[in-house]
């Protein structure tokens, strides 16, 4: 049967330029997320976690100790030896006590002393910890790529925000069992069908953009289980969005065991395959899943 509402020649035209614009920026995109996995304080080079407490404490492989003053939004790092301190404003040698604050979003502070790289971080207000970076690390030196699914646009599916009034603490599960419990700031919902299932996720922000956790009919087969994460733009109550799953990414922990993840709640648990966007880390040695 004939179509009785064929598109224009030039309708195809701007469609196929559309696609395939997207397609080079997901390439694009591809190389961005190698490149920050593979470097030096990339994902693959966590080498190990150090909880800080009142106390002063030596750090793995950085010639410094360090202790937490209840209140403060950071650890103080006394040098032993030669450490530099990483921020915004350059790089300069840590000379006493020095207050180093968490982690932020533009990946600063960092406290460095040959291969070692350290950052201070915490998955709320009650806890904190060093994480431990090494330049040689085996994970680091035996990655080999992330198997990334084809772009398909199929996949760029429409959805809308609910805002829940006020940003919940919403108590979550991670990947790390002892971290049970430890809470994500959770402003809303989103709503979107998913092959034809209607979903409502839960999403939890992170700086100016929201994070789904999701799992899906791939996880623990041909994608890294327990899930994966998408990011994207935080948007007003009520506003529409894209969830591109194109863009979803393999988490921390599917690069070093050393990382703690947010798992998927249920209701994030997608029942069709979304094979989108990147599927798992790949390592010297290991057959491809596809």
């Amino acid at each position: 049967m004939a179509d009785p509402h064929p598109s224009s020649p030039s309708t195809d035209t701007a469609t196929a330029t559309a696609t395939a614009a997207a397609a080079a920026a997901h390439l694009a995109w591809q190389q961005e997320r190698l490149q920050q996995v593979s470097g030096p304080v990339g994902n693959t080079a966590l080498i190990d976690y150090q909880p800080v407490g009142a106390e002063p404490a030596a750090v793995r492989g950085l010639p410094a100790t360090v202790r937490r003053v209840p209140g403060e939004n950071g650890v103080r790092v006394t040098p032993t030896g030669p450490v530099r301190l990483h921020t915004a404003a350059g790089v300069t040698p840590l000379t006493g006590e020095t207050l180093v604050n968490r982690l932020g979003v533009e990946g600063l502070p960092l406290l460095s002393s040959g291969g070692i790289t350290v950052d201070v971080f915490g998955l709320d207000a009650t806890a904190v910890e060093l994480r431990i970076y090494d330049a040689a690390a085996p994970t680091r030196l035996a990655f080999a790529g992330i198997e990334v699914a084809e772009y398909d646009p199929r996949w760029a599916v429409d959805a809308v925000f609910r805002s829940s009034g006020e940003i919940q603490r919403v108590p979550w599960g991670f990947t790390r069992a002892s971290d049970d419990g430890h809470t994500k700031a959770v402003p809303g919902t989103v709503e979107a069908t998913i092959e034809g299932v209607p979903s409502v996720f839960t999403v939890f922000a992170d700086g100016n953009h929201l994070v789904l956790v999701f799992a899906d009919a791939t996880t623990g087969r041909s994608s890294y289980a327990p899930g994966r994460f998408l990011r994207f733009p935080a948007v007003p109550d009520g506003a529409a969005l894209t969830l591109d799953f194109n863009r979803a990414i393999v988490p921390p922990c599917g690069f070093s065991d050393f990382y703690s993840c947010p798992i998927p709640p249920a209701e994030n648990r997608i029942a069709a395959a979304v094979v989108a966007g990147e599927l798992r880390a790949r390592r010297s040695g290991e057959q491809s899943s596809h």
